[in-house]
Protein backbone atom coordinates (compact mmCIF):
# COMPACT_ATOMS: atom_id res chain seq x y z
CA UNK A 1 0.00 0.00 0.00
CA UNK A 2 1.09 3.59 -0.44
CA UNK A 3 2.45 5.70 2.38
CA UNK A 4 -0.75 7.76 2.21
CA UNK A 5 -2.93 4.67 2.72
CA UNK A 6 -0.80 3.72 5.72
CA UNK A 7 -1.42 7.16 7.22
CA UNK A 8 -5.18 6.76 6.79
CA UNK A 9 -5.11 3.31 8.44
CA UNK A 10 -2.94 4.74 11.21
CA UNK A 11 -5.38 7.57 11.95
CA UNK A 12 -8.44 5.29 12.00
CA UNK A 13 -6.86 2.66 14.31
CA UNK A 14 -5.32 4.59 17.22
CA UNK A 15 -5.34 1.58 19.55
CA UNK A 16 -2.93 -0.51 17.48
CA UNK A 17 0.83 -0.35 16.99
CA UNK A 18 1.88 -0.25 13.35
CA UNK A 19 5.09 -0.42 11.36
CA UNK A 20 5.35 0.70 7.73
CA UNK A 21 8.31 0.37 5.41
CA UNK A 22 8.12 0.83 1.65
CA UNK A 23 4.64 -0.58 1.06
CA UNK A 24 4.49 -3.19 3.83
CA UNK A 25 2.41 -2.71 7.00
CA UNK A 26 2.61 -4.68 10.24
CA UNK A 27 -0.17 -4.27 12.82
CA UNK A 28 -0.17 -5.62 16.37
CA UNK A 29 -2.21 -5.33 19.55
CA UNK A 30 0.13 -5.43 22.59
CA UNK A 31 -0.37 -8.04 25.31
CA UNK A 32 0.17 -7.47 29.04
CA UNK A 33 3.60 -9.14 29.06
CA UNK A 34 4.67 -6.86 26.23
CA UNK A 35 3.37 -3.73 27.94
CA UNK A 36 5.07 -4.67 31.21
CA UNK A 37 8.45 -4.80 29.52
CA UNK A 38 7.94 -1.36 28.00
CA UNK A 39 6.65 0.03 31.30
CA UNK A 40 9.69 -1.14 33.25
CA UNK A 41 12.18 0.24 30.72
CA UNK A 42 10.13 3.43 30.63
CA UNK A 43 10.73 3.77 34.38
CA UNK A 44 14.38 2.73 34.37
CA UNK A 45 15.61 5.26 31.81
CA UNK A 46 14.33 8.41 33.59
CA UNK A 47 15.49 7.17 37.00
CA UNK A 48 19.05 6.64 35.72
CA UNK A 49 19.06 9.96 33.85
CA UNK A 50 17.88 11.89 36.91
CA UNK A 51 20.37 10.13 39.19
CA UNK A 52 23.20 11.38 36.98
CA UNK A 53 21.84 14.83 36.18
CA UNK A 54 21.28 14.10 32.48
CA UNK A 55 18.55 16.27 30.90
CA UNK A 56 15.91 14.33 28.96
CA UNK A 57 12.35 14.42 27.68
CA UNK A 58 10.11 11.43 27.08
CA UNK A 59 8.21 10.99 23.81
CA UNK A 60 6.41 7.74 24.70
CA UNK A 61 4.79 5.98 21.75
CA UNK A 62 4.60 8.97 19.40
CA UNK A 63 4.17 7.99 15.74
CA UNK A 64 7.29 8.97 13.79
CA UNK A 65 7.05 8.89 9.99
CA UNK A 66 8.79 9.98 6.80
CA UNK A 67 7.48 9.67 3.26
CA UNK A 68 5.46 10.97 0.32
CA UNK A 69 1.75 10.13 0.54
CA UNK A 70 1.51 9.23 -3.16
CA UNK A 71 4.43 6.77 -3.12
CA UNK A 72 5.20 3.36 -1.64
CA UNK A 73 8.57 4.47 -0.30
CA UNK A 74 8.25 5.66 3.26
CA UNK A 75 8.57 4.62 6.88
CA UNK A 76 6.54 5.02 10.03
CA UNK A 77 6.29 3.43 13.47
CA UNK A 78 5.58 3.95 17.15
CA UNK A 79 8.29 3.04 19.66
CA UNK A 80 7.20 1.28 22.81
CA UNK A 81 9.05 4.02 24.68
CA UNK A 82 11.29 6.81 23.42
CA UNK A 83 13.43 9.57 24.89
CA UNK A 84 15.31 12.68 23.83
CA UNK A 85 18.72 13.42 25.32
CA UNK A 86 21.19 15.26 23.05
CA UNK A 87 18.32 16.63 20.96
CA UNK A 88 16.10 17.48 23.93
CA UNK A 89 16.61 21.27 23.57
CA UNK A 90 15.39 21.06 19.95
CA UNK A 91 11.97 19.67 20.89
CA UNK A 92 11.51 21.42 24.24
CA UNK A 93 8.14 23.18 24.40
CA UNK A 94 6.83 21.57 21.20
CA UNK A 95 3.35 20.03 20.97
CA UNK A 96 4.08 18.18 17.72
CA UNK A 97 7.17 16.51 16.31
CA UNK A 98 7.34 16.32 12.52
CA UNK A 99 10.23 14.66 10.71
CA UNK A 100 12.51 15.64 9.07
CA UNK A 101 12.27 19.20 10.43
CA UNK A 102 12.40 17.89 13.99
CA UNK A 103 14.86 15.20 15.14
CA UNK A 104 13.80 11.62 15.93
CA UNK A 105 14.21 10.43 19.53
CA UNK A 106 17.76 9.77 20.68
CA UNK A 107 16.70 6.48 22.29
CA UNK A 108 14.04 4.17 20.80
CA UNK A 109 12.87 1.19 22.88
CA UNK A 110 11.26 -1.82 21.20
CA UNK A 111 9.76 -4.76 23.11
CA UNK A 112 9.19 -8.13 21.42
CA UNK A 113 6.76 -10.67 22.84
CA UNK A 114 6.00 -13.37 20.26
CA UNK A 115 7.83 -12.06 17.21
CA UNK A 116 11.14 -10.35 16.55
CA UNK A 117 11.85 -6.77 15.54
CA UNK A 118 15.19 -7.58 13.89
CA UNK A 119 13.67 -6.95 10.46
CA UNK A 120 12.79 -3.41 11.48
CA UNK A 121 16.38 -2.22 11.90
CA UNK A 122 16.36 -0.58 8.44
CA UNK A 123 13.14 1.22 9.44
CA UNK A 124 14.77 2.75 12.52
CA UNK A 125 17.77 3.75 10.40
CA UNK A 126 15.48 5.35 7.80
CA UNK A 127 13.93 7.47 10.53
CA UNK A 128 17.44 8.45 11.70
CA UNK A 129 17.19 7.01 15.23
CA UNK A 130 20.69 7.06 16.82
CA UNK A 131 20.07 4.32 19.40
CA UNK A 132 17.69 1.34 19.66
CA UNK A 133 17.08 -1.09 22.51
CA UNK A 134 15.32 -4.38 21.74
CA UNK A 135 13.95 -6.36 24.69
CA UNK A 136 12.70 -9.90 24.02
CA UNK A 137 10.54 -10.61 27.04
CA UNK A 138 10.02 -14.35 26.50
CA UNK A 139 13.76 -14.98 26.06
CA UNK A 140 14.80 -12.38 28.64
CA UNK A 141 17.42 -10.86 26.33
CA UNK A 142 18.28 -7.24 25.60
CA UNK A 143 20.15 -5.82 22.60
CA UNK A 144 21.60 -2.32 22.19
CA UNK A 145 22.12 -0.94 18.68
CA UNK A 146 23.54 2.29 17.27
CA UNK A 147 22.89 3.88 13.87
CA UNK A 148 25.55 3.11 11.28
CA UNK A 149 24.71 3.92 7.69
CA UNK A 150 21.47 2.27 6.62
CA UNK A 151 21.05 -0.04 9.60
CA UNK A 152 21.84 -0.43 13.32
CA UNK A 153 24.89 -2.24 14.62
CA UNK A 154 25.29 -3.82 18.05
CA UNK A 155 26.97 -1.77 20.75
CA UNK A 156 28.01 -2.81 24.26
CA UNK A 157 26.76 0.30 26.05
CA UNK A 158 24.15 3.01 25.68
CA UNK A 159 25.03 6.12 23.70
CA UNK A 160 22.75 8.38 25.76
CA UNK A 161 23.35 6.75 29.15
CA UNK A 162 26.91 5.48 28.95
CA UNK A 163 26.76 3.87 32.39
CA UNK A 164 24.24 1.32 31.06
CA UNK A 165 25.02 -1.95 29.31
CA UNK A 166 22.48 -4.61 28.26
CA UNK A 167 23.69 -6.81 31.10
CA UNK A 168 23.21 -4.11 33.73
CA UNK A 169 19.73 -3.24 32.48
CA UNK A 170 18.65 -6.90 32.38
CA UNK A 171 19.90 -7.42 35.93
CA UNK A 172 17.82 -4.43 37.04
CA UNK A 173 14.72 -5.68 35.20
CA UNK A 174 15.06 -9.09 36.81
CA UNK A 175 14.95 -7.43 40.24
CA UNK A 176 11.35 -6.44 39.45
CA UNK A 177 10.17 -10.06 39.34
CA UNK A 178 7.87 -10.98 42.19
CA UNK A 179 7.68 -7.50 43.75
CA UNK A 180 5.38 -4.52 43.33
CA UNK A 181 6.35 -1.71 41.00
CA UNK A 182 6.64 0.66 43.96
CA UNK A 183 9.08 -1.68 45.74
CA UNK A 184 11.13 -2.09 42.58
CA UNK A 185 11.14 1.65 41.94
CA UNK A 186 12.56 2.33 45.39
CA UNK A 187 15.30 -0.24 44.74
CA UNK A 188 15.88 1.19 41.27
CA UNK A 189 16.43 4.70 42.62
CA UNK A 190 19.19 3.50 44.94
CA UNK A 191 20.75 1.29 42.27
CA UNK A 192 20.87 4.08 39.70
CA UNK A 193 22.79 6.35 42.07
CA UNK A 194 25.57 3.76 42.45
CA UNK A 195 26.24 3.30 38.74
CA UNK A 196 29.65 4.27 37.43
CA UNK A 197 31.12 3.86 33.98
CA UNK A 198 31.30 0.13 33.19
CA UNK A 199 34.65 -1.45 32.32
CA UNK A 200 35.17 -2.46 28.70
CA UNK A 201 34.34 -6.08 29.50
CA UNK A 202 31.02 -5.23 31.25
CA UNK A 203 28.86 -6.08 28.24
CA UNK A 204 26.27 -8.64 27.18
Amino acid sequence: ITFGMYLRIRRSNPGYRMAYLDGKVEIKSPEFRYERGAWKLGLLVPVVAMAHGIPFSGAGSTTFRLGDQSLLKGSGKEPDESFYFANEPLIRGKDRIILPGDPPPDLWIEVDNRGSSWGRLPLYARLGVPEVWQLRVRKNTLWFGRLEGETCQETDRSLSLSMLTPERVLDALNKAKGVSDSTWLRWLTGWAATLGEPPATDAL
